[in-house]
């Protein structure tokens, strides 16, 4: 009996040793950050120690490894672990490099099991800068007047003619609330753009037009009242489209971190700040006309100093936006310019004349950049901030730059390739107000009268 008992007792006891064995196999492991945060964080050029305490039933072997050396380097070499040591806190020395967010990798080696441990976000910030709390401050002072001047040029008596019929208006606001968003998305994904730079380039195209868009319209002697109008009422769009086309777009760029899901609230706030100077500008407008010429007068050389510091400190500030991937660049320089091409195409297939076709590419390629840089700011913490801004300065910069290209071509263009047609045209017009300033004299009225007048014995035969 005990016989029998003791050979089928042997299998369950083997069993049972081995799930034991099994149970105590299992690997356990945790991060301490110092923090309550589920990632490292450090600054630029900074040295900080992340601990791993571990916990094994054998001796194993630990590498670690940063996903981006440019991000951050990684001090430590190999580590050994005893298991009879267990648990062992490991000191992991990392140095930040460059302003990102990058993965430590952890190999595990020398086990009989199969380890593995999850890889560890870590995060480097840029160091602390004053410039850039003033460059973005500056900038939200600089829309602020962009927005009264523009409220005290809404002169409605003029602006209602571009709704009779309003082709042009919904032409723009179409593409710009539904064609440049998926323009944004499209070139997100053709570039692969990491997270932070395709919700930069989303935001970016969600924006209403901007003022740079109003400058460039006068210097390309298009429809300016317009441009004005397609302006004002993209912002007061903005206020529920712009939100609409995030939570269509960004969602899955935030499903990693939820540092980069949208603030709706925050950015709906900001908007509305912006809409109230435009009304101030309104009232201005209608209700001490006056003040208008006594704003312009103050509000120009204001501007000008703004714009003076905003520059000035903003380019050093932000200089990291320079150093941006290749990826970055190419999308931030064909965004502006696909757009406004795409605008000009269904302009035209609108029937709209060349002043107003290119005024609606001009309103549709030219987002107000600015403003997507300060909500990003005020709305986004570091250092997601810092790596969803590159997308809108960089669009600025080259916005910045392909209009000026494109506005010096068409001055030198006008200059010189329309002179002569330019001065036959003054000729005739100055010839025609001489002879109807002599109809108004009782002069000559045509040019056989100007002959007869300076020879009496000239008739119209001769």
């Amino acid at each position: 009996m005990f016989g029998r008992t003791r050979y089928f007792a042997l299998p369950v006891l083997l069993y049972v040793f081995a799930l034991s064995a099994c149970a105590y196999a299992e690997f356990n492991h945790t991060f301490d950050t110092g923090d309550d945060n589920d990632y490292f964080i450090l600054e630029e050029d900074e040295v900080k120690i992340l601990n791993l305490t571990i916990f094994v039933s054998e001796d194993i072997e630990l590498s670690f490894t940063s996903s981006d050396d440019g991000a951050f380097k990684v001090l430590t070499d190999e580590v050994y672990v005893y298991a009879v040591e267990s648990p062992v806190t490991v000191q992991i020395e990392i140095q930040g490099v460059f302003l990102s967010i990058e993965k430590l990798k952890v190999e595990i080696t020398g086990g009989t099991e199969d380890y593995e441990i999850a890889d560890f976000t870590v995060k480097v910030l840029r160091p602390y800068s004053v410039l850039s709390d003033i460059f973005t401050y500056a900038l939200l002072i600089w829309l602020l007047i962009s927005y009264v001047t523009m409220g005290t040029k809404m002169d409605f008596s003029i602006i209602k003619t571009k709704f009779k019929p309003p082709i042009g208006i919904v032409i723009g606001l179409l593409c710009q609330f539904i064609l440049m968003p998926l323009l944004a998305y499209g070139l997100s994904h053709a570039f692969s753009l990491s997270d932070e730079s395709a919700i930069g380039l989303i935001l970016d195209g969600t924006c209403p037009g901007g003022w740079l868009s109003n400058v460039f319209s006068l210097l390309l002697d298009c429809d300016f009242v317009l441009s004005l109008t397609m302006t004002f009422c993209s912002t007061v769009l903005a206020l529920g489209m712009m939100p609409l086309n995030l939570f269509i777009y960004t969602g899955t760029f935030a499903e990693d971190n939820e540092n980069l899901e949208t603030p709706f609230f925050e950015l709906v706030q900001q908007l509305l700040i912006l809409v109230i100077p435009v009304g101030i500008g309104i009232v201005i407008l209608y209700k001490w006309p006056k003040g208008v010429t006594i704003c312009e007068k103050l509000l120009k050389p204001f501007a000008t100093v703004v714009i003076i510091i905003a520059l000035g400190l903003g380019i050093p500030a932000e200089i990291y936006v320079f150093l941006s991937p290749l990826e970055i660049w190419l999308s931030a320089a064909l965004f502006p310019l696909i757009g406004s091409i795409l605008g000009l195409v269904f302009a035209l297939i609108g029937r709209l004349d060349r002043a107003s076709a290119v005024t609606v590419a001009l309103e549709v390629g030219v987002q107000n950049s600015l403003l997507a840089k300060t909500m990003v700011d005020l709305a986004y913490p570091e250092p997601e901030s810092d790596l969803i801004s590159r997308v809108p300065l960089l669009i600025a910069l080259v916005t910045l730059i392909e209009g000026s290209i494109i506005t010096a071509v068409y001055v030198l263009v006008k200059r010189f390739c329309y002179k002569k047609d330019d001065e036959i045209d003054l000729t005739r017009e100055a010839k025609g107000v001489e002879l109807s300033q002599g109809n108004e004299a009782g002069g000559p009225k045509t040019d056989a009268d100007v002959g007869a007048q300076s020879n009496p014995g000239f008739t119209a035969e001769n």
